[in-house]
């Protein structure tokens, strides 16, 4: 990339999040103010409309989970559910709820650990939390394990998802009031995990904040890992 502008893709509402499909070579965009994510090729062609349930208010975030449904974090300020969905979606564009998590269990609640950069974090099991999710601003998907990450921005915590959205874990805390998580990149090849936070809004602004990095594995890929360094 020299930094210049190769294309424009002129949209007719507000684009809110972006992610990329690994399998279709395409890019999914969500409009927060329509209930909306279209999809579309690589040079800007428009594939899809997909219409969202009327309930999911103010879609932030969107991705392809491995099972090929549409994985779609959804709740901004007073809006009445704050949620991580799937979503079937028909030839049509139509979506409909599959599973739906609001980040409550009432199982053990366990925090895996504090923030310390370059830690080492194990995406497994853990308790969930009872507290509902507040603005799921951001999501990353583990294509290796299927788990969905979720940037809990006014919770100022991180939350891992299992592949059913049945169970879900407080992966990472950071300082309640002060830091808000807001953006996620998984390098699933490195198994890096980057975390952006900002500081609490001030004057209408976000005040300055910093990007994290973190070691991520699950089990298996731990025990590939070992095996492949005997082998050499």
């Amino acid at each position: 990339m020299d930094g210049k502008t190769t294309s424009r893709w002129p949209v007719k509402d507000k684009p809110w999040g972006v992610s990329v499909t690994v399998d279709r070579h395409s890019v999914l965009v969500t409009f927060v103010h329509r209930a909306l994510i279209v999809e579309y090729s690589t040079d800007g062609h428009k594939l899809h409309h997909i219409r969202l349930p009327p309930d999911v208010l103010h879609p932030l975030h969107a991705h392809r989970l491995p099972t090929g449904r549409l994985a779609v974090s959804h709740g901004d300020g007073r809006d009445p559910l704050h949620r991580l969905c799937a979503f079937d979606v028909d030839d049509d564009g139509r979506a409909t709820t599959a599973a739906a998590l609001d980040g409550r269990r009432g199982d053990n609640q366990q925090h895996i650990l504090d923030v310390t950069e370059l830690e080492y974090l194990q995406a497994g099991g853990g308790g969930g939390s009872d507290v509902p999710l507040d603005v799921p601003g951001h999501i990353a998907v583990d294509r290796r394990s299927g788990r969905v990450l979720v940037a809990d921005v006014n919770n100022s915590r991180l939350m891992t998802v299992d592949r059913r959205l049945a169970r879900c874990s407080v992966l990472l805390e950071l300082a309640a009031g002060r830091e808000f998580p807001v953006r996620l990149c998984l390098d699933e090849e490195r198994r890096r995990l980057y975390v952006a936070y900002n500081g609490a809004v001030r004057n209408g602004r976000w005040t300055t904040g910093r990007v994290l990095a973190f070691f991520f594995a699950d089990h298996n890929w731990m025990i590939q890992h070992l095996h492949n360094e005997k082998l050499y």
